[in-house]
């Protein structure tokens, strides 16, 4: 039985092994789209952890990663998304603050990303609550988009809701500046007004149909200031939809480990450090009620998806 100090090594070289098969993972992804092709030590290396292969023109993903690569819009953002990944982990081992600075290609590659995976969640969504599945067909909705960054989410909603016109909050002069470049390009920035304001300072009533509360751009206490005033701001019959990093406690004895508990612990401390919502779904579902929201309740989204509670006014 190896000691204890040497069975720590051994499990820190695995973790080093295992950041780097990621790296190369995502520069092969980059490759793959570029059609460049690998080196044989970068396929080498994937082929060892199993996920390239080598073919009559050299080393290549093996074809069921290829062909999931082109089925994701989103793939070509997931390079720089893993990059900053490894970037904050980084930082995290060196005591360091988390953010580091994005340049602005990434930040859009990311908001467009969050737009598409939104259209995604609000088909789920639809299935479980007819009340929303009609508003997305409502012309002339008016929506609020909380945390709007470059306006990926708003972009996503009008382009998807004939006639709906979008108001995006964030309290980060640069993202509401990239806001307006990426909806002029996207065609949609008469439809969509950006705006340089805290939720927690809304004063709006009865002004919107649909609004969207990613809770992982919010403190724990800037998210209990807006809770109810986007209550407030929703007309009658209108949805809020909450989405929270963290999902619903797994069933299973406390200290369980595997990936899943491992991936539950890195999100609890990301967010620690970061100092945003740490709301597991059953409580958002608890605070939106309290806020005076009707039939709040978790939707079902696939595993590794963010956690969405739907509230009606």
């Amino acid at each position: 039985m190896a000691t204890p100090g040497t069975d720590l090594f051994s499990r820190i070289d695995a973790l080093v092994g295992e950041a780097w098969t990621l790296a190369a993972l995502a520069s092969a992804v980059s490759a793959e789209r570029s059609g460049t092709g690998l080196s044989e030590e970068h396929g080498a290396l994937l082929g060892a952890a199993g996920f390239a292969e080598r073919a009559a023109s050299g080393w290549r993903l093996r074809e069921e990663y290829r062909a999931a690569l082109h089925a994701r819009p989103d793939a070509g953002a997931l390079p720089d998304r893993t990059a900053r990944m490894l970037r904050l982990a980084a930082n995290a081992a060196e005591g360091a603050v988390e953010e580091p600075a994005d340049g602005d290609a990434v930040l859009l590659a990311e908001g467009k990303a969050s737009g598409e995976r939104m259209s995604g969640l609000l088909d789920l969504a639809a299935r479980h609550d007819p009340g929303l599945a009609d508003l997305l067909l409502r012309p002339g909705a008016v929506l609020l988009d909380v945390g709007t960054g470059v306006g990926g989410v708003s972009a996503a909603l009008v382009e998807r809701i004939p006639g709906a016109r979008a108001v995006g909050l964030d309290t980060d002069p640069r993202m509401l500046r990239l806001a307006e470049r990426h909806l002029a390009e996207r065609g949609v920035r008469d439809r969509v007004e950006p705006r340089l304001q805290d939720v927690a300072g809304l004063i709006e009533e009865d002004a919107y149909d649909l609004v969207w509360l990613p809770l992982a751009v919010l403190s724990p206490e800037a998210a209990a200031a807006a809770l109810p005033r986007v209550a407030a701001a929703l007309r009658p019959g209108g949805r809020l939809i909450a989405a929270t990093a963290l999902r619903s406690a797994p069933q299973g004895a406390p200290g369980d480990t595997g990936p899943g508990a491992v991936r539950e612990a890195v999100l609890r401390w990301r967010m620690s450090r970061r100092g945003v919502t740490p709301w597991p779904p059953d409580e958002v579902a608890d605070r939106l009620t309290a806020a005076g929201l009707r039939t709040a309740r978790e939707v079902p989204t696939p595993d590794r998806s963010v956690a969405v509670v739907v509230a009606a006014a």
